[in-house]
């Protein structure tokens, strides 16, 4: 198991760095907290860059943080609140959605794991350190509430009937011009070896409960309604938006993506 203890305090009254696990060219994959992180403790835990080229996720994440911070949210900062920005630091640095070992991470969790697909899932489940990391976390501390941003499907995409009432909690926070590049996909999306089949279908606590998970799924153009179905070309769009003007596109996503991911920390997954 990674090493869960605290590697570093932070100046901040309320914030909290340490190391849980480290990536495949040894890079060090962090978990902020609000609060410390105890097992069952209800808490929620937010995952970005599991694919190393999405970077707006981390941004995103990073900014949701500082906000917290900057504005002293009593209604959050007592919330346990845990926040892993970077969850593939070596496809991070290589500008590439897979690992070191070329893996594509959200596919090498146990969960409907299949050696053939389109993304490469690794030689078995778990194959990777830093699913490994993400596992052991989990498993360890409990969360009740996992959100985890990818982009660019535009969508809020729940796991398991338990993260149904997270997902719609999440859309609920949005006025009807912050929903128009998404859509809530209540049947949900089932995805051969992803972090979301795996918390939501697969994985079961030891008093036999599983965590809500949603996959939010930024826009490919936050400037015009999601259509459906997606054009195919809409990952090239994103990346040529990105490149062009990232600013914009974070300015442009950053209230509705903030709106939900609060909304996600104060929603009670043991109420529904």
């Amino acid at each position: 198991m990674a090493d869960l203890s605290t590697s570093n305090t932070s100046p901040n009254r309320w914030l909290f760095t340490r190391q849980i696990g480290t990536s495949r060219e040894n890079r060090p994959i962090l978990l902020h907290e609000t609060a410390p992180f105890k097992a069952a403790s209800g808490g929620t835990l937010l995952i970005g860059g599991v694919h190393g080229d999405e970077r707006a996720t981390i941004h995103l994440l990073l900014s949701f943080q500082d906000r917290l911070l900057r504005e002293n949210r009593v209604d959050l900062a007592t919330l346990p609140i845990g926040i892993i920005p970077l969850a593939n630091p070596d496809g991070f640095v290589k500008k590439s959605r897979v690992n070191a070992a070329g893996v594509d991470l959200n596919r090498n969790f146990d969960a409907g794991w299949s050696p053939k697909g389109e993304e490469p899932p690794g030689p078995e489940p778990w194959s990777e350190p830093e699913t490994r990391a993400l596992r052991d976390f989990i498993e360890y501390q409990r969360p009740h509430k996992i959100i985890a941003l990818h982009w660019a499907l535009g969508e809020v995409d729940p796991d398991g009937a338990q993260s149904l009432p997270l997902a719609r909690a999440m859309w609920d926070a949005l006025s009807p011009s912050d929903r128009a590049p998404y859509r809530l996909r209540e049947g949900g999306n089932p995805c051969p070896g992803s972090l979301g089949q795996w918390c939501g279908k697969a994985l079961h606590y030891p008093d036999g409960t599983a965590p809500a998970i949603v996959t939010l799924e930024l826009p490919f153009d936050p400037a015009i309604p999601r259509p459906d179905p997606l054009p195919a070309n809409h990952l090239e769009h994103l990346e040529r938006h990105w490149q062009n003007d990232a600013q914009a596109y974070l300015a442009a996503t950053q209230r509705a993506v903030h709106k939900m991911l609060a909304a996600a920390c104060r929603f009670n997954a043991s109420k529904g």
